[in-house]
């Protein structure tokens, strides 16, 4: 029975590891315009404040959009980009309309009024995928509380086991 509740105990120490691990790395891995972007997907959580521009979300989606190169980029397509509103980076969408330049540099053109271009540097890119719910979960997990209570504090309950285990294999070595 010991063995089991140790091996049980090991499993969940790495859970818990790998778990910070990942949550440390959403908030490590933002872009500058402060969304967290893993390789070419970045990860937009749908909260008050994006909800009224991405209006096919709702509040609490995780969506996630991949970059995108000029040539995948064709007349027609949502594309999502940054921009600012009240000082902040949000993200909006536009049909493309015109797109000039290359891979390096591209404007393009979107059919809204009045007409709205986008440099590349602003560019996120087309949808990838979302998942309900998961927003608004990773969201308060990267909320200061969330963080301190599902990160920080199975850590320090882990490292405060782990140095009891050190004393009593110290303090039964001698005898």
């Amino acid at each position: 029975m010991k063995n089991v509740l140790k091996v049980l105990l090991g499993i969940l120490e790495i859970l818990v590891i790998v778990f910070a691990i990942f949550m440390v790395s959403t908030i490590f891995l933002r872009n500058k315009f402060g969304y967290t972007q893993f390789g070419k997907n970045t990860w937009i959580i749908i909260d008050d404040m994006n909800v009224t521009e991405l209006s096919h979300f709702k509040s609490g989606d995780l969506v996630i959009i991949k970059s995108a190169l000029f040539n995948d980029i064709k007349k027609g397509d949502e594309l999502y980009y940054y921009d600012t509103l009240n000082e902040e980076y949000i993200i909006r969408t536009g049909i493309v309309k015109e797109k000039t330049g290359d891979n390096r540099s591209a404007l393009y053109i979107f059919e809204e009024d009045p007409k709205t271009s986008i440099s590349s540097d602003r560019i996120v890119g087309l949808y990838s995928s979302s998942s309900s719910n998961w927003g608004g979960v990773l969201g308060f997990l990267q909320s200061t509380a969330g963080f301190l209570i599902f990160v920080i504090l199975p850590i320090l309950v882990l490292f405060i086991y782990q140095v009891y285990n050190l004393i009593m294999i110290l303090k039964y070595d001698k005898e």
